[in-house]
């Protein structure tokens, strides 16, 4: 793969699969993938490449992943991600306001049970080979759901830390109620756009 791109310069690589079902991955550093005929694209292109070129963890943690639990829980290089095991001294506490308390309360049950409902639901979509357009149906309808619960909960762009991410429902926190690192949203959190901000900070700015 490095022989090939070698062939022109460049400095991160994006393979783009011809399918429109929905899916990629990113491993940082290496290089990172996205359904290139998917609706979703734009997004995963995004949210893959996150991984890839900075680094981000996966926030979310109801969707089916081959990664089992930690037996002892360690703060996490990632950025967007951390064990709160000091919250003293959080590593993006810079964001975080006077008097915000941490553990930051969010409606985490709510979202739970109807995004675990919504797995199984996709589970079985998947396994009766549905037509991709009814799976972005479903996808659609998860995300306005998720959108609807953070903006009434009072805590939109409020920067804590939110219980739940790095594919683990306890353990690890992330600093926003919501970010396009934990559901299918449009924008970064402060800090995973921070983090993304110091990378092109060191390609672009002369020493």
């Amino acid at each position: 793969m490095r022989r090939v791109a070698s062939s022109t310069p460049y400095d991160f690589i994006e393979i783009l699969t011809n399918t429109d079902v929905y899916g990629g991955g990113g491993i940082y550093g290496l290089f990172s993938t996205a359904a290139a005929n998917s609706e979703w694209a734009p997004y995963l292109f995004v949210h893959e490449f996150g991984h890839h070129f900075a680094g981000l963890a996966d926030e979310y943690y109801t969707s089916a992943v081959e990664y089992e639990a930690p037996e002892v829980i360690t703060e996490p290089y990632e950025p967007n991600v951390t064990a709160l095991l000091d919250p003293e001294n959080l590593k993006w506490k810079h964001h975080v306001a006077p008097n915000t308390p941490l553990p930051t309360a969010w409606p985490k049950k709510v979202f739970e049970d109807h995004s675990i409902a919504a797995q199984q639901v996709r589970q079985q979509m998947r396994a009766d080979n549905v037509p991709e357009a009814e799976m972005n149906k479903l996808f659609s309808d998860n995300q306005d759901f998720a959108e609807n619960l953070f903006e009434e909960s009072g805590q939109k762009g409020v920067v804590g830390a939110y219980e739940g991410g790095n594919y683990q429902a306890e353990g690890y926190y992330r600093s926003e109620q919501n970010c396009l690192m934990f559901t299918r949203t449009e924008a970064f959190c402060a800090v995973c756009a921070e983090a993304i901000g110091k990378v092109i900070d060191e390609y672009t700015l002369a020493e």
